[in-house]
Parts: C-alpha cells; structure tokens; sequence
C-alpha cells in the first residue's frame, strides 16, 4: 500500500475529499477563524516592521521615496530591492502557514478518529505555533531560496541586464522566457512534493529541521506515492481553474463568456477553499500515516476495515 497505482492514487483523492465534504461545516468555521486570526497577525507584524522603517526614514516622505524605486528594476538597485522584498516577505508568509499547518492538526484528527471540530485548529494553532511558523519559513526558503540564489548568481557574472533577458524578454531574447517559466513550473513542483510531508511530520512532534529531512526523505524513497497525490491535486485544483483561464483567450470580453466566469468564479473559490484544501491536508496527512506506519501494522488494518472504519480513514 506504500507504493503507487492508478487505483491506488483516486483511493486517496477519493477519501479525502470524502472527509473534506463529510466535516465541511468544521472546516467552514475552522478556516474564518483562523483567516481573521491571521490577519490579526500579519497586522502586528507589519506595525512591528513598518513603523519604526517610518520612523527612522523621515517620516512617510521618505517612505513614499523608497517605494517609489520599485519601479526603478532595472536600475543598479533593482536586486538590492528584490532580495529586501524576499527577506522582508518571511515574517509575514509566516502566519499563513501557521493557519495551513493548523488545517494539518485537524486533518490527523480527521484521519485518527473520521472527525474534527473548529475548535481543533485553535488547539493546534496555539500548540504548534512556533514549529509551524518555522516550518513555513522553511518552506518559503526551500522553494524560493534557490530561485533567489540563481538570479543574485546570475547578476553578479553576466550584471542585470540578464533580468530583461530571462524576465522581462527585450527583442529576439523573449524566446528564453519558456525555457525560464518551464524550468520554473518543474522547480516548483519538486521543490513542493519534496516538502509535502513537512507539516504532516510537525504535526506529528518533529522538529522543523527533523521534518525537513524526514519529508525529503519520504520524498526520495516513495517518490510515485508522495508525488503521484500531490501531482493528482495539483491537477484536480487547475481542472477547477481551466475555465477561468481558457474563457479569456477563447471569448475575450464577450459579455455571456464574463457573465459564465462570474458565476462559476464564486463556487469554484468556495469549493477550493472550503473541500479542496481540507482535501489537501487530509490526503497528505493519511499518505504520510500509510508510510510511517510499520508494515505489519497495514496488515492489520486491512483485516480490520473489513469490520470497520480505519484509523486511516479508509485505508
């Protein structure tokens, strides 16, 4: 059961997705919750980094000034820009993964025992907040990190008229922006599937540093099973998309084609934010359960589901 079939692959989508729906309500409420709360957060931060950057610049003048160089890329400080955007981001992606990490608590209740509450986010919010929050941190680097190691590499021996080449595509050099964006979409699918069992194994009382190696070791060694799901909701969440995106190219401005994503818009958020991403969580969670757990344990507990519900939810 730890390697991956087609069937095998719906099962866990199946499940999932199964559970997402059977404790909507609970995720429902769960995610208000903890979004307010975030936002709460990112709030403080930004008054903890942005208030006294006002203070000790001149005032909002100063500040207004320094905002302005954004647009000034392609200026000698165009990278000195870029990597403070980066470092300046970290403390505030943080309280989202916090709130992404606590949906994971739930997702192992789910697992565990077929039923949460909204209640149970805030018990892992509160209780795993510091690893979550530095286990997000160390997503956001792992994913980004190298990106940002490339361009500053990139700069420092060919100067940053590479950025137009590769970014921005100035004449004949915009025929390397596929080749930028495909190796892009394959990063960031290697970099996610390697990281997909870090807030399972957070969840599970690893450290971050812990759960880091443990996820890319999971990773690595059930590399069909660990990135056949995340693959398999990466596609299901763009099927959800696809409308969105070929209506514009295909209809243009054609009023019935503005109306038909209108109107699919507002479910579609709903769906992806309330059973798709408890979906998420839950499916990871059970995969990284299945992979951790001993294999005579899986016998077992195929003998059992004949009698009864799984602690796996279904295995």
């Amino acid at each position: 059961m730890k390697n991956a079939s087609f069937q095998t692959l719906l099962d866990d989508l199946k499940i999932s997705i199964k559970f997402a729906l059977r404790n909507v309500i609970s995720y429902v409420l769960a995610i208000i919750g903890v979004f307010l709360v975030t936002i709460i957060l990112i709030a403080i931060v930004a008054a903890f980094v942005f208030v006294p950057m006002l203070l000790s610049s001149g005032g909002l003048e100063s500040f207004t000034i320094w905002a302005e160089t954004f647009n000034e890329w392609s200026t000698a400080g165009g990278m000195t820009i870029a990597t403070g955007i980066f470092l300046i981001a970290l403390p505030f992606v943080a309280p989202f993964f916090v709130a992404t990490g606590a949906l994971f608590g739930m997702a192992r209740e789910i697992v565990e025992s077929e039923g949460t509450s909204a209640e149970g986010v805030f018990t892992w919010y509160k209780k795993k907040f510091f690893s979550l929050a530095g286990g997000g941190i160390m997503l956001f680097l792992f994913i980004l990190g190298p990106i940002m190691l490339v361009i500053l590499g990139s700069v420092f021996l060919f100067g940053e008229q590479i950025l137009n080449i590769a970014f921005i595509g100035i004449g004949s050099t915009t025929t390397m922006n596929p080749l930028i964006s495909g190796l892009g979409i394959v990063w960031f699918a290697l970099s996610t599937g390697l990281m997909t069992m870090l807030f399972p194994a957070i969840i599970d009382g690893y450290s971050v540093i812990e759960a880091t190696k443990r996820s890319i070791r999971m990773g690595i060694q059930y590399f069909d099973r660990v990135f056949g799901v995340w693959i398999s909701y990466i596609l299901l969440i763009l099927a959800l998309l696809v409308p969105l995106i070929i209506v514009p190219f295909t209809l243009g401005t054609f009023e019935p084609a503005l109306m038909f994503m209108g109107v699919y818009a507002i479910p579609m958020a709903l769906i992806l934010a309330f059973v798709l991403l408890p979906a998420v969580s839950i499916g990871l969670t059970r995969v990284y359960m299945i992979l951790t757990a001993e294999d005579e344990d899986l016998i077992l507990q195929e003998d059992e589901d004949e009698a009864g519900p799984s602690f796996i939810g279904g295995l």
